[in-house]
């Protein structure tokens, strides 16, 4: 909750008796227009069932376009939005354990929370996704988020697996990418390590998930039938994703 809405204890304590009063009740007017102002407004984005919360217009719409792009790489496998999802960009977005992060997808209340636009520079630094275009990589990052909700709406099993739940998004973040863009980040390993038949796993998730990432998008596209990878992700049938060691 932002604190500028709030006045502070050292200001109500300068004032005692009736002047306390006197002073809150002229300030009440400014103290509303400050509260209303903190608060994000939301946009159901046409095209697709997703309530956006932004402070800007510009970004609301921005996060419908991403959101939009990616309820159609999914609808071409004919996996499908179920119900409304809400998405919220917020200044820091926070894992339990590991600090801020670029965003994540609350399975319970069917929200993606993604860090704006603003704040993802500091996230970005030493990271090999630094040199590609801020806007083309922040909306990607949209896209990554709004597939975890729309895969996980369609699990006929929970995945049993980090990687069973993280290729889809991260291959389909990719390929959201121009094709520019996307070269930025495939070159930066050997086309033999990214064409590897070693099974993707939690363990290279969690060491380099950005190679992780580039090796999903490569098995992806090189696929017969990539919407099958996904659908039997689904299903719980995916044979390129390791068993859980636990």
């Amino acid at each position: 909750m932002s604190t500028r809405s709030q006045v502070s204890p050292g200001f109500l304590l300068a004032f005692g008796g009736w002047r306390r009063t006197a002073a809150l009740t002229a300030l009440a007017p400014l103290l509303l227009c400050l509260a209303v102002s903190d608060v994000a407004a939301q946009k159901r984005c046409a095209g697709g069932a997703v309530d956006v919360t932004a402070d800007t217009a510009e970004e609301r719409q921005f996060a419908c376009q991403a959101a939009v792009h990616a309820i159609e790489l999914l609808s071409r496998c004919e996996i499908a939005l179920r119900q409304p999802i809400k998405l919220a960009i917020r200044p820091e977005v926070r894992h339990p354990l590991n600090g801020p992060i670029f965003g994540s997808f609350d399975t319970r209340g069917e929200v993606a929370l993604i860090t704006d636009s603003g704040h993802i520079s500091a996230l970005l630094k030493g990271t090999p996704y630094a040199e590609l275009p801020r806007q083309e990589f922040y909306r990607s990052l949209i896209v990554h988020e709004v597939v975890h909700g729309i895969m996980h709406q369609n699990m006929l099993r929970p995945a049993s697996t980090h990687a069973a739940y993280e290729y889809p998004a991260y291959a389909l973040q990719i390929a959201s990418m121009p094709e520019a863009v996307r070269k930025l980040i495939l070159q930066r390993y050997k086309p033999a390590d990214l064409s590897s038949e070693i099974l993707f796993n939690d363990v290279i998730l969690f060491f380099d998930p950005y190679f992780f990432a580039a090796r999903a998008y490569t098995h992806f596209a090189a696929a017969a039938d990539g919407c099958e990878l996904l659908r039997g992700l689904l299903r719980g049938e995916a044979q390129f994703i390791a068993p859980s060691m636990m």
